[in-house]
């Protein structure tokens, strides 16, 4: 199994969920599985805190940004695992109570989704990460029982009035608006072998083939070099600053719909662009914003009752949290 590191400040984490601490002065690693946090008398360690945070997914950066990201990381993965526990001890105090064909079914529904329909695998894959069947299931029954717990306490709350959702929509029409959104059309020219025709006499040829009437579509199936080349060029609708680099967007800036730019050259590269279609960003009338605008406000409300509640679990819990060693 490939190792994946995880670096917080003198942290690391391998794929089997084990935390090691070094400096930069020792070059051996040592073991270290302290104390995350105490919850009333239940231990989170510090093992079990970056085994979650490594499935997060998180951006390669600068080794001393990397560090801020991955405490940030931790603090938040914590934070969690402290309201998992806080929100299990109040399903139990409420004497909340799962039959045994709902873990049942949500175990046939993840075998189903995940493995193929194969138990084996799953099986094969406990197997791999030393977690046996029992308390992959233990889990999976917790799961349920958070899942029941915020209903209860927060999903089943929730209900945005009609008036709350105009005055949102009234409040915030521009966040509530379509993309930008070009329909372009490309041709790819690569850089010339040593028997190969210059990308600037290719480029002149599409270009009389143009004014003579030929389809942008047919000079693409021809000449082009990229993907795109079988379907005629067409990258279909797409904001062109989230796809292209920016002289592609210039180019495209300048262009009318059914106009076509003069090769863009670009590390030895041609492009020459088409902009076949534009639609301009417009607001929503609040009849086609709504849907959007009450789920805003549902996800606004969910998260205001849920720090509320797990705050008042908290006061009534006794949380000690230890801090990370600093890499000095």
């Amino acid at each position: 199994m490939k190792t994946r590191w995880l670096t917080v400040g003198v942290m690391f984490v391998t794929t089997a969920g084990l935390a090691e601490l070094t400096t930069e002065k020792k070059s051996s690693a040592m073991l270290l599985d302290g104390v995350a946090a105490y919850v009333n008398g239940d231990m989170i360690t510090i093992a079990e805190v970056m085994s979650e945070v490594r499935r997060s997914p998180w951006a390669e950066t600068a080794p001393e940004l990397r560090e801020k990201r991955l405490r940030e990381l931790y603090k938040a993965t914590l934070d969690a695992l402290i309201d998992r526990k806080l929100i299990l001890t109040a399903a139990q105090k409420s004497k909340m109570q799962l039959q045994a064909w709902a873990v049942d079914n949500r175990v046939r529904e993840i075998v189903a989704n995940n493995f193929e329909g194969d138990q084996t695998k799953l099986h094969n894959l406990l197997a791999d990460r030393k977690i046996s069947l029992e308390e992959w299931r233990k889990n999976i029954e917790e799961d349920l029982m958070i899942t029941a717990m915020r209903y209860q306490q927060v999903e089943k709350r929730i209900a945005p009035t009609p008036i709350e959702v105009r005055a949102e929509y009234e409040a915030n029409k521009g966040r509530y608006q379509t993309e930008n959104a070009v329909a372009v059309s490309m041709i790819v020219l690569d850089p010339p072998g040593q028997a190969d025709e210059s990308v600037a006499v290719r480029a002149g040829k599409i270009a009389e083939a143009l004014k003579a009437g030929t389809p942008f579509a047919s000079l693409a199936k021809t000449y082009s070099k990229d993907a795109k080349a079988a379907d005629g060029g067409s990258w279909g609708k797409v904001n062109p600053e989230d796809v292209f680099r920016k002289e592609i967007v210039e180019a495209l800036a300048k262009l009318k719909p059914g106009e076509t730019s003069p090769v863009v050259a670009l590390d030895g590269y041609g492009y020459i662009v088409r902009k076949d279609e534009q639609q301009d960003a417009r607001l929503l009338t609040f009849e086609e914003a709504a849907p959007y605008v009450e789920n805003h406000l549902r996800m606004r409300q969910a998260e205001k009752l849920y720090k509320e509640w797990t705050d008042r679990l908290r006061k009534e819990t006794y949380i000690k949290i230890f801090e990370l060693p600093t890499n000095k």
